[in-house]
């Protein structure tokens, strides 16, 4: 089989989100030598179609037009969408779109398309809302509501044409029904595959001791460590909350800063933007994700693979986590609960703690290993290819 997967090999990276998540697949991919799965590639895939299109562009806007960056690029993937190229998807058995936006410039290609479609949409919302919510501000959004608003489009598109639409669990799937109305109308219950997340195993680059002492906490101090968006999706202001209901508690977050203000108390430590947010985790003795609505967190399993009791909204993919807490994995729906798990956890002896952190890692090797989610993709494809 030939599978193309519609990311390109520059965007990908050891991050959250697809890039993180194909970042990890096709390290794979080169490290077994497979041939099979294909990237979006500068040797295979020339950007003289991409070059073209950006000088339509420039002609349709003009080089002075006041139209925010955001909206720009709205506009953008509507007129790719009724162009040609500029990639050649017939030589594919399938292809595989991993956002609802890359899809759908790809509208026109697809009209004649033999092989099957896939999608899976990363967001932990409808992602026309993730565009409107989360990446413009809402001055932007007023100022061109009607571009915004036409964003929906692609994500009716998406889900309707694909073939197949992959989450990796069925709560993932959950902030679709919540946050977009039309989603159960659009769903098709025959298309629905399921693939559990995989990643590599990570490890902290710094001990517990560097990083302490590195930001002046004492080695005794109960610490619960954050790592993401600091948003409301991603429950940076529900943190805040439990922050205050919380004594003898330092909270020390990874991330770059965003709407909501940072509380200002010598026990709130922003660490900033780090490519090593494990060894602060590691230095941490709770981790916690507090999200509004969840995907599949891939920072979960990532800080599942070498071990640290953590604290987890029940929600979206977060729920198949369920009853695990001989493992040291808590799940919370109110504040209430959210304390005393944290009380627990405070509360347990060194022994326990890695006993639990222990049976972490064990869980990861039986089910989260970057080799059993590419043993899985590969199966889910041929099936796929079968119908």
């Amino acid at each position: 089989m030939k599978v193309l997967i519609y990311f390109h090999e520059r965007y990908l990276a050891p991050s959250g989100g697809p890039s993180g998540y194909l970042y990890n697949l096709k390290e794979y991919c080169d490290a077994v030598g497979d041939e099979e799965i294909c990237f979006l590639n500068p040797k295979d895939f020339h950007s003289a179609g991409a070059f073209k299109v950006k000088n339509k562009l420039h002609h349709v806007f003009g080089t002075d037009h006041s139209l925010p960056a955001h909206a720009q690029r709205i506009e953008q993937i509507f007129f790719e969408s009724r162009q040609d190229g500029p990639y050649d998807l017939s030589g594919f058995d399938a292809v595989h779109f991993h956002s609802t936006s890359d899809m759908y410039t790809q509208k026109k290609n697809l009209e004649n398309y033999k092989g099957k479609v896939i999608l899976t949409s990363h967001t932990p919302k409808a992602p026309f809302l993730e565009l409107v919510e989360d990446v413009c501000t809402p001055e932007e959004y007023e100022m061109d509501k009607e571009i915004f608003d036409r964003a929906k489009e692609f994500d009716e598109y998406a889900f309707s044409r694909a073939d197949y639409v992959v989450f990796p669990c069925g709560g993932a799937e959950e902030p679709y029904f919540h946050t977009w109305e039309k989603y159960a109308q659009i769903r098709d219950e025959k298309k629905i595959l399921y693939l559990p997340t995989g990643t590599r195993k990570c490890a902290p680059k710094r001990s517990r001791n560097e990083v302490r002492k590195e930001l002046g906490i004492p080695e005794d101090r109960f610490v619960i460590s954050f790592v993401g968006r600091h948003n409301e999706v991603k429950g940076y202001d529900r943190l805040q909350v439990l922050f205050g209901k919380m004594e003898n508690v330092t909270v020390l977050c990874c991330g770059n800063p965003g709407r909501i203000a940072t509380p200002e108390s010598e026990n709130w430590i922003e660490a900033g933007w780090t490519d090593d947010p494990y060894s602060y985790v590691n230095a941490s003795d709770l981790f916690i994700l507090p999200n509004k609505e969840t995907y599949f967190d891939l920072a979960l399993l990532e800080t599942l693979s070498y071990g640290k009791s953590m604290l987890i909204s029940r929600t979206g993919g977060n729920k198949l986590f369920e009853g695990m807490e001989e493992c040291g994995i808590y799940l919370f729906g109110t504040d209430e609960e959210a304390v005393s798990a944290i009380e627990k956890v405070m509360n347990e002896t060194p022994e326990v703690t890695s006993e639990k952190e222990a049976a972490q890692v064990k869980l990861f090797e039986e089910k989260y290993t970057m080799e059993r989610f590419y043993t899985a993709y590969k199966d889910l494809l041929l099936r796929v290819l079968k119908t």
